[in-house]
C-alpha cells in the first residue's frame, strides 16, 4: 500500500496564509473545543494514524487517507468555505467551522473527464460543490476527492485540524470517533437512497441492515461504504415481499429470515444531517426486495 506524502512546500505554501485567512473568517469564535465531527468522506476509506511522519523538514500536519477517486467530500462541521490553490498541494479547500476549528482539505479532485487528465483546474462543479464563500452544514458536500498537485494518480484525501484557528493537531481520535455519513446533500433537499446488504433485524415498525454499498437519488452512482448497521423504520404502506420476514403483517421476528441479501430503498424526504448520518428512525423504507 502507498503511503502518500504531503511536502514542505505544500505546508509552507498553506500556512504562511493560514493566520490571515483564520483572521478573515467570520467564524462565531465560539469554543476552541474540536466538536464530534461528521467523517470528511462518503466512502469505503483506509485511514491510518500518519499524523507526525517525518516528510524530512517537518512533521506531517494531517492525516492522509485512501479512499475513491472523485468519492463525495462533505463538510465535518458547519461553517464556511473558502477555496486555495498551491502548485503541489493542488485544490484545497478551508472549512471555518462554528466551533472556531479551522480545516484543510488538499489533493482534491482536477479532472474534467474519468481519466486522469489534470484538466479541470481547481473550479466548482470540478473541484468544488458549492460556491466560494459559502455557508454549509456538517454533512454537506463541500468537494471531491482526487489526486491534483503532487498527489497526481494517487488519489487520497489530506486532512487537517486547526483548533481556534491556530496550529494543527492530530485529526486521527476525532476521525476515528466521527459519524460515517451515508450519503452527501444539501439540507433541505429531496433525496431518497438505495441500501444494498445483508437483513440483519426486524421489528413490528422497523427493520435492520448491514448496509456495505449506497446509491443516492437523484442522479447517484452505487458506492461502496464501511459497512454498517442501519435502521429502517417501516411505514404500514412499505412495500415488502411476502415471507422475506416472515410474519409479513406484523413484522415479527419469530419468522425472521436471517442472512438474507437485501437491497431496499428509501421514500422521498427532506435532507437533514440526521439523515445523512443514518439516525435510527431518520430513513423510511419505501421498498424491500432481496437482491438478484
Amino acid at each position: 500500500m502507498r503511503r502518500h506524502r504531503t511536502t514542505a512546500t505544500v505546508l509552507s505554501l498553506v500556512l504562511v496564509g493560514l493566520a490571515a485567512a483564520a483572521a478573515a473568517s467570520p467564524s462565531s469564535g465560539g469554543s476552541q473545543a474540536v466538536p464530534r465531527l461528521v467523517f470528511p468522506l462518503v466512502a469505503e476509506t483506509d485511514l491510518w494514524d500518519n499524523y507526525g511522519d517525518s516528510r524530512g523538514t517537518h512533521a506531517h500536519a494531517g492525516i492522509d487517507m485512501e479512499n475513491p477517486w472523485r468519492a463525495p467530500v462533505v463538510a465535518v462541521e458547519a461553517g464556511r468555505v473558502s477555496y486555495a490553490t498551491s502548485g503541489l498541494g493542488g485544490c484545497m479547500l478551508y472549512l471555518y467551522g462554528q466551533s472556531g476549528t479551522m480545516y484543510m482539505y488538499i489533493h482534491l479532485n482536477n479532472d474534467r473527464t474519468a481519466k486522469n487528465d489534470n484538466r479541470g483546474g481547481c473550479v466548482k462543479d470540478v473541484t468544488y460543490a458549492v460556491a466560494n464563500g459559502a455557508r454549509v452544514a456538517a454533512g454537506e458536500q463541500v468537494a471531491w476527492n482526487g489526486d491534483s498537485g503532487d498527489a497526481n494518480g494517487n488519489p487520497h484525501l489530506h486532512f487537517e485540524v486547526h483548533p481556534g484557528g491556530g496550529a494543527d493537531t492530530n485529526p486521527f481520535a476525532h476521525l476515528k470517533g466521527a459519524l460515517r455519513p451515508l450519503f452527501a446533500a444539501r439540507p433541505g433537499s429531496t433525496f431518497s437512497l438505495g441500501l444494498r446488504g445483508t437483513l440483519v433485524g426486524a421489528g413490528a415498525t422497523t427493520v435492520e441492515l448491514q448496509v456495505d454499498r449506497v446509491r443516492h437519488y437523484p442522479g447517484g452512482s452505487w458506492l461502496r461504504v464501511p459497512t454498517r448497521r442501519v435502521e429502517l423504520a417501516v411505514p404500514a404502506d412499505a412495500m415488502i415481499p411476502g415471507g422475506l420476514l416472515g410474519d409479513v403483517a406484523g413484522v415479527t421476528r419469530r419468522g425472521f429470515k436471517t442472512s438474507v441479501q437485501v437491497t431496499a430503498f428509501t421514500l422521498k424526504a427532506k435532507t437533514t444531517t440526521d439523515a445523512i448520518v443514518g439516525k435510527p428512525g431518520a430513513l423510511r423504507l419505501g421498498r424491500l426486495a432481496p437482491t438478484r
